[in-house]
């Protein structure tokens, strides 16, 4: 099964591609710029007929420009560059058994940060042991 952690790692690692920092701070609390803040939102997760574990998270990236005056040109470029990133590369190695593929990305500059969201949707079959008793000899009686 794969970990809210490695996804959150994943996209860490397609990020770095960019060269700039991914905060793991709150932002509340300050932060370098340039840099990136990543949120997993709106998780669900449901069985799938006893057998697997449907999961579907938005996954957030806030953007923070190296400045917060005059930052709209920094912003459109960031936008191509995640494109790129997240779209012409489209797949995210969650694990050494999972990639996921990223289909869409939806972009908003909201108080001059760039927010970049986009949907995962997971289905993987539970790590179970099966140890029902298999039949082994079927004896059939005809009448007639």
């Amino acid at each position: 099964m794969v970990k809210y952690t490695e996804i959150h790692k994943a996209i860490v690692n397609k990020l770095n591609k960019t060269g700039i920092n991914t905060t793991s701070k709150d932002v509340s609390e300050g932060f370098d710029r340039p840099s990136f803040f990543i949120s997993l939102d709106n998780i669900k997760a449901s069985d799938f007929m006893r057998e697997a574990l449907d999961r579907e998270i938005t996954v957030r990236i806030y953007y923070f420009s190296t400045t917060v005056d005059n930052n709209r040109i920094e912003l459109l470029n960031m936008q191509d560059k995640l494109n790129e990133i997240f779209l012409e590369d489209n797949l995210i190695r969650a694990n050494e058994y999972v990639n996921i593929e990223i289909d869409e990305l939806e972009f908003n500059i909201i108080d001059k940060v760039l927010h970049c969201y986009f949907d995962i949707r997971l289905c993987e079959n539970y790590d179970r042991v099966d140890d029902t008793p298999t039949m082994e000899e079927l004896q059939i009686e005809r009448k007639g």
